[in-house]
């Protein structure tokens, strides 16, 4: 059963800072596992690195919305992780508050968060919905 939808659109522009910006962005929003597969685009930053922040943050504040929440009761940028796996796909992490407000809503039953994510040169977009096991 589908408990949350969430859509979240960024402007890319918007995070096209000097580095210093842009790695102080990551280090405060995104989690070791995000880091880490950012990396290589990280020290080559015209691999994209702009277009994939604004994609991630896209994805965490769809996510949050799907929660019915966003960011409050405690739930942080960080309580939301967004890696892909071996075929590229993205895929959910959650944490701590964020975690908690999942089986929440769900009524402590197991849940999947199912997302998409788009982006084009000026705009990053994703989709998140909360569904219950």
């Amino acid at each position: 059963m589908i408990l949350g939808l969430g859509c979240d659109i960024a402007l890319v522009s918007r995070f096209a800072k000097d580095r210093n910006f842009i790695l102080h962005f990551i280090k405060k929003y995104f989690t070791a596992a995000e880091t880490e597969e950012l990396q290589d685009k990280i020290e080559k930053p015209e691999k994209g690195l702009v277009l994939e922040i604004a994609t991630r943050f896209a994805a965490k504040e769809a996510v949050a919305k799907a929660l019915g929440s966003g960011f409050r009761f405690g739930i942080t940028i960080k309580d939301i992780e967004v890696t892909h796996d071996e075929l590229g796909c993205p895929q959910v992490k959650l944490y701590n508050k964020a975690l908690a407000r999942a089986y929440q809503v769900t009524h402590n039953q197991d849940f999947i968060i199912h997302i998409t994510l788009s982006n084009e040169k000026e705009y990053a977009n994703a989709v998140a919905v909360l569904e219950s096991k």
